[in-house]
Order: structure tokens, then sequence, then C-alpha cells
């Protein structure tokens, strides 16, 4: 059974509601501008009903315009979809969740949206999305010079886990699991102590020679796959770089 959500018919699919995070409001924009290329100036008045669909964390973000004849209300609506047997379509809504569409008036006024984080791993996770309409802002304790190089050298780790498809297997996901939760440890301790550069670079070895490394050196092996070798190196990442070379010490053992 079709159901109508938000102005676009739908079926097979399941709603639940979560809250607009950055990364949706900024795609909803270019989506918005996308279709407004022609209009000069192009401005929120000007826009109509869209979406915008995030494969990455499975979601998709509604916007009702202000001039649609078929929606109740102005606003900005996100959801996680999942599939379902016809006849089974629901909407799952939130009304403690804001839909206001204040962030979208900031992006067509040309400013970026803020985006403050109190913990790295958030700042790594926005920071990876590169979108050029969000200004990451790092964690009060990490804004420093030091704190903003390490910053840097865990984002090319991340980068580096991301960019690889050996890292979404179960032994790839638990090395990088291992190694980000060391490195971030080891960071912070390294912070706290007014610690240098140097120091968390000596840090990030020392994690990964006490890390179980034997799975995810097989895991490479057993891909025998020149074009993973191929996708992941030369890397920035000093865990990508150990994985790889561990991997090699072992075909040359076995040869």
């Amino acid at each position: 059974m079709a159901i109508r959500l938000h102005g676009f018919m739908s079926s097979g699919k399941r709603y639940i509601q979560v809250e607009n995070q950055p990364h949706h409001i900024t795609g909803i924009f270019r989506t918005l501008t996308h279709f407004s290329k022609n209009m000069h100036p192009c401005t929120l008045k000007d826009a109509e009903n869209a979406y915008f669909r995030y494969e990455e964390d499975g979601t998709i973000t509604f916007y009702e315009a202000e001039n649609s004849e078929v929606c109740d209300s102005v606003g900005i609506w996100t959801y996680l979809v999942y599939e379902c047997p016809e006849g089974e379509e629901k909407v799952f809504l939130d009304p403690s969740i804001d839909t206001n569409v204040n962030s979208l008036k900031q992006l067509f006024a040309g400013y970026k949206i803020v985006q403050v984080t109190v913990d790295i791993r958030d700042y790594l996770k926005y920071q990876y999305i590169q979108d050029e309409y969000l200004d990451v802002q790092l964690p009060c304790d990490w804004n420093t010079s030091v704190g903003r190089k390490i910053a840097n050298l865990l984002l090319e780790e991340f980068k580096a886990f991301k960019s690889s498809t050996i890292f979404t297997e179960r032994a790839g996901q638990e090395y990088r699991k291992t190694v980000l939760d060391g490195f971030i440890k080891a960071a912070q301790e390294v912070l706290e102590n007014g610690g240098t550069v140097r120091d968390f670079e000596s840090a990030q070895y020392d994690v990964l020679r006490k890390i179980r490394i034997d799975d995810m050196a097989n895991l490479i092996l057993e891909y025998n796959d020149y074009r993973i070798w191929q996708a992941a190196l030369p890397s920035k990442s000093k865990a990508v770089e150990y994985a790889f070379s561990t991997a090699l010490r072992l075909i040359c053992r076995i040869k």
C-alpha cells in the first residue's frame, strides 16, 4: 500500500524519524539549489518540496516548502528507512524533534552551519564528510596548536579506514575499532600531559605493537587481490601501513 509522506508517494518502506544532522541539512540545501539553479537570486521562498538520501547512515531527509499545496507546514524531517512488506508501511514520528528551517535559512543567506563538537569522534565523523557548508569546530580541549595537528593525524587514520572495503569485514572492523580507540586514548593522554605531536606519533607505534594483528593480516592475505593493496597503499595512515606490512611479512615467511 502506497503512503504519502511530505508530498511524496512511497511503498514497501517504514520510516522512523530521527534528529536532523548538519549533513542532512546541507544535503537538502544542495538539492534545493540544484533544482533552483536557473533562478536568480535563489531563495528559500523559491524552493519546492524536496528530499535527500544519505546512503552512509541509511536516512532520507524531506523538506516541506512554504508554498506547497500538499503539505501541512514548513519544515525538515529526517528518517531512518527500512524495507518492509507491501501493506505494512508505517511512519513513526517523534513530536519532540525540532523540524524548523533556521539552519536552511542560514545557508541560503550565505553562511555555513557551525558544528561545535564535544567529542573527538564526532569531529572526525563530520570532518570526514568534507562538507563545504559545514564549519566543524574541535572540542575545546583539543583546540590548541598541538591538538589541531593531532586531530589531523587522527583524521588521516579515519579516512584511510573508510577508503578500503577490507575494513568493513569482521576482522577489519575489529582492527579499526581497536586502533582508533587506542589512538584516541593516547592522544588524550598526550594533550593532558602537555606533550607534543612527536609524542603522539611515538604513542601510535606503541599502540600498534600491542594490538593483535594476526586476524587482520590473514584477512588481507585471504583476499589475495592486488586491487586491495593498490587501493590502500601508499597511505598516510600508520595503522593501514602496519596492517599491510605485517601481511607482506607473512607472505615472505610462507614463501
